[in-house]
C-alpha cells in the first residue's frame, strides 16, 4: 500500500504560519506594554522620590521657591504618569485584538490538525485491513498447495 500523504498538508502548513506570525506580532505587543509598565513603575519612584523630598524640605522650612518647584515637578509628574496610564491601556488594548487573533488562529490550526490526526487512523485501519487480507489470502493459498501436494 502507497505511503499515507495528507491531502491538506500544504493548508495545514500555511495556517501554522499564519500562527507563527501572530504569535510573534502578539509577543512583541507585549513586550512593548511591559516597557511602557516600566516607564510608569519609574514615574511613580520618580514621583515618591519628589513627594519624599518635599516633605523634608517643608520640614525644614525651605524657600517659596522650592516648595513651586517640587509642587510643579509633581503636578507634571503626576500628568506624565496619566498620559503612560492612557498610552499602557492602548497597548493592553492592541495586544488582546492580537491575543484573540492568535486565539482564533490557534483553534483553525486545531481543527486541521485533528482531520489530519482521523485521516492517519483511517489509513492505518486500512492498511491493517490490507494485512490481514494479504495473511488470510497466503493462508489459503498455503493450505490449497499443500491440499494438492
Amino acid at each position: 500500500m502507497k505511503k499515507f500523504r495528507y491531502s491538506l498538508q500544504t493548508v495545514l502548513d500555511y495556517k501554522e504560519q499564519i500562527l507563527d506570525k501572530l504569535k510573534g506580532e502578539y509577543a512583541q505587543r507585549m513586550a512593548l506594554v511591559h516597557e511602557k509598565e516600566r516607564e510608569i513603575e519609574a514615574l511613580q519612584n520618580k514621583l515618591a522620590e519628589l513627594s519624599t523630598a518635599f516633605d523634608e524640605c517643608k520640614r525644614e522650612g525651605g524657600t517659596i521657591d522650592k516648595f513651586l518647584m517640587f509642587t510643579t515637578s509633581i503636578e507634571n509628574t503626576e500628568k506624565a504618569i496619566g498620559r503612560e496610564k492612557e498610552k499602557l491601556a492602548y497597548l493592553q488594548k492592541k495586544a488582546d485584538e492580537k491575543k484573540k487573533e492568535v486565539i482564533e488562529a490557534n483553534i483553525d490550526v486545531n481543527k486541521f490538525d485533528k482531520l489530519k490526526d482521523k485521516k492517519i487512523a483511517a489509513y492505518k485501519k486500512e492498511v491493517q485491513k490490507d494485512n490481514e487480507n494479504f495473511i488470510d489470502e497466503f493462508v489459503s493459498n498455503a493450505a490449497a498447495h499443500r491440499a494438492e501436494a
